[in-house]
């Protein structure tokens, strides 16, 4: 298996959308279904329960991919957003709709101690909220998190890259 670095898998994207004019849609089902397979083939999903963390990009995008992959094979899985749901745009908007329509248990972030009683309930947590687009230094809310999802104890899967690590 080869393994890109941050500025390989930036270029590989913007080629696939520029060169081989691959829409977003399909490039956030891909990146959602390759985190998935190895949520499946490493860890398993059915009867365990998942917190997935969505960013408001593209990686948010991918995470719910991952929720409806996870719901659709009898995991259980909680989507916590950070930031406000009505600035998706694009394929992530889409995907965040059919997270809806499916009944897909989702709140907002709101305080670091929700977040912790919700992963001491999970079996593992998905990070989707920075992806390689990640340019600056993390701070305020998204360190925090950031730091809880690391000192939680629980399995971590993360779409892309873990969050904070921008290369």
């Amino acid at each position: 298996m080869k393994v890109s670095t941050v500025d390989e898998m930036r270029n590989l994207d913007r080629k696939a959308i520029e060169d081989f004019h691959i829409p977003d849609e399909i490039l956030m089902e891909n990146a959602g279904l390759a985190t998935y397979s190895m949520i499946l083939n490493e860890f398993g999903i059915a009867g365990k329960k998942f917190v997935i963390i969505c960013g408001l990009g593209n990686n948010g995008g991918d995470g719910f991919v991952v929720a409806k992959k996870i719901h659709s094979l009898g995991g259980e899985a909680k989507i916590i957003i950070v930031g406000d749901p009505k600035k998706y745009r694009g394929a992530a908007r889409s995907n965040y709709e059919i997270t809806q329509h499916l009944k897909i248990q989702t709140g907002q972030f709101e305080t670091i101690e929700n977040l912790k009683s919700d992963l001491s309930k999970c079996d593992a947590i998905v990070d989707a909220i920075f992806g390689t687009g990640l340019t600056r230094t993390v701070e305020g809310k998204y360190k925090e998190i950031i730091e809880t999802i690391n000192q939680s104890g629980k399995t971590v899967f993360a779409v892309d890259i873990p969050s904070g690590i921008n290369g």
